[in-house]
């Protein structure tokens, strides 16, 4: 498919859709990341019943086929069913993904791939025809808080120095404010930070890609910085804000300040959130070390999945992808040659 209204038209109509699966979205990470763009399609007759975004990518004459590619940020992709397909019966449902895994795969394996790794998104758990044709399957997790309720309903479940924590930011003893901006330049050096004190590479390819995404989706990608009373950034956030969901997307590190400045993020995305009628993805589920500040705000834990088959020099580039790849520190910078 090249019609870009329909596909994003499908998006926007189905509960499975994501801004991540937004045909601008795909087409960014197409031009920043070298990876080719594969926009397939099912229809059930005249009916679009599926969008399947994948990318394409060949080192050394071999190819990969991924949704996501890697250093794009985006946590889930994968397909996206119809709006219709939740009021199908199960024996429905379980035929129209029979068809659709069926024929993604014949689509994947016509380019004699030697690894496919798709993240789905949360909504979608069944992923039973992915096991019957020969996928791994290995789960992947989320925290989201419902805001669905009084904002002292949901303070009354965080942990009890989180809690002493909001109250003095609610009180205004930390003099701690959130502003919105579009530019992205300090927070991409505090991002490149972050993750090379981690010895790992940045989750982004460089400040372009963010900035064309969020001249792109102005409503649905929002920055945030944090400012102490004396005007010094001491904190930021990306988030996106689709539908009824708002993601707190890409993070930095808490600054060395005797200030709870995450705890100030999560308050004010909070209230956002609620402002919006909108469920807080707040994510860091997967992460061990993330965990253990995140649970204090009483998040509830949503499963996802990411599916993968891989022959055997498959093997050796999912290998070389999790141990070098992601372990290299890279900072973010604007000349495209240094983010490959």
């Amino acid at each position: 498919m090249n019609d870009a209204q329909m596909w994003d038209d499908f998006v926007d109509e189905s509960p499975y859709g994501t801004i991540f699966h937004k045909w601008g979205f795909l087409k960014t990470i197409e031009k920043h990341t070298g990876h080719e763009f594969l926009p397939y399609t099912l229809y059930e007759e005249d009916t679009l019943v599926c969008i399947f975004p994948a990318f394409i990518k060949t080192n050394y004459g071999v190819n990969v086929i991924l949704s996501p590619p890697p250093r794009t940020g985006v946590p889930y992709m994968g397909l996206v069913l119809s709006s219709e397909y939740d009021d199908l019966t199960q024996s429905g449902k379980e035929v129209r993904l029979r068809e659709i895994i069926k024929l993604a795969t014949e689509k994947f394996e016509g380019f004699s791939p030697i690894y496919i790794s798709t993240q789905l998104i949360p909504a979608f758990s069944d992923i039973r025809e992915f096991k019957w044709n020969g996928y791994s399957v290995e789960p992947l997790f989320t925290y989201y808080i419902p805001t669905d309720i009084p904002s002292d309903e949901i303070l009354k479940g965080f942990s009890r120095s989180t809690k002493r924590l909001v109250k003095g930011i609610k009180n205004n003893k930390y003099d701690m404010k959130m502003i919105e901006s579009t530019d992205l330049t300090l927070f991409c050096d505090l991002l490149s930070k972050r993750y090379e004190e981690q010895d790992i590479k940045v989750p982004i390819v460089g400040i372009e890609y963010l900035e064309d995404l969020m001249k792109l989706y102005p409503e649905n990608i929002r920055l945030y910085y944090v400012y102490d009373e004396n005007g010094n950034v001491i904190g930021s956030n990306v988030i996106t804000m689709y539908k009824q969901k708002i993601v707190s997307w890409l993070g930095t590190p808490k600054p060395d300040v005797n200030l709870p400045v995450n705890e100030f993020i999560f308050w004010e995305l909070i209230k956002i959130s609620r402002d919006k009628n909108s469920m807080f993805e707040i994510g860091g589920a997967d992460t061990r070390h993330l965990c253990s500040f995140k649970s204090r705000f009483n998040p509830l834990l949503e499963t996802n999945y990411r599916v993968f088959r891989r022959k055997n020099l498959g093997v050796v580039a999912e290998w070389v992808y999790l141990n070098i790849y992601k372990k290299r520190s890279s900072r973010i910078r604007r000349q495209t040659s240094d983010w490959t």
